[in-house]
């Protein structure tokens, strides 16, 4: 699709990332609790190098909001950690250990957190003219984003193998 050249309301603009850096502050914190629960397990490494290259994702989506003139609501990524912590206490079957579906139905929330990134990645691209932005990054950050998704679907893959071989959690081996 060729580029077009829009005019993007800052306000708009500063809700938008905000929305966003709230949305990476809770998949960091989800993916980071996730990678310790799931460490000696074939999804713990995975999953918290996924967070670390969230992190640097919501870094650079902090330092573009700077660069832009952009203040960005820390209200929103304080509501989005807490929402993150009490989704945590939803009830799941069990008083004091984790469903063995847990670990496939975070991976497919943050499946779906990724899709959403994409969006932010692609909304980007097409405002790069209006905000004096090169292009070319936001379309990397959208491949980096298809690849995280394949990430996911693979973990994924494992934890529904599992949960469908009887194991009671993804840890058991």
């Amino acid at each position: 699709m060729a580029p077009h050249r829009v005019d993007v309301d800052p306000r708009l603009l500063r809700i938008y990332l905000s929305d966003h850096v709230a949305g990476a502050t809770g998949a960091i914190a989800r993916s980071r609790r996730m990678a310790r629960a799931y460490d000696s397990t074939p999804l713990g490494g995975p999953i918290g190098s996924f967070a670390e290259e969230l992190e640097g994702e919501r870094v650079l989506l902090l330092e573009l909001s700077e660069s832009l003139g952009l203040r960005l609501s820390r209200w929103k990524s304080v509501g989005a950690a807490a929402g993150e912590r009490v989704g945590r206490l939803k009830p799941n079957g069990r008083l004091t250990s984790a469903s063995p579906l847990s670990a496939l139905l975070e991976l497919e929330l943050l499946r779906g957190g990724v899709n959403a990134k994409r969006g932010l990645w692609d909304s980007l691209a097409s405002w790069s003219g209006a905000l004096g932005l090169e292009r070319a990054r936001f379309e990397e950050l959208d491949r980096r984003g298809l690849a995280q998704i394949e990430l996911l679907e693979q973990l994924a893959a494992v934890a529904r193998d599992r949960v469908a071989a009887g194991m009671h959690d993804v840890s058991e081996a």
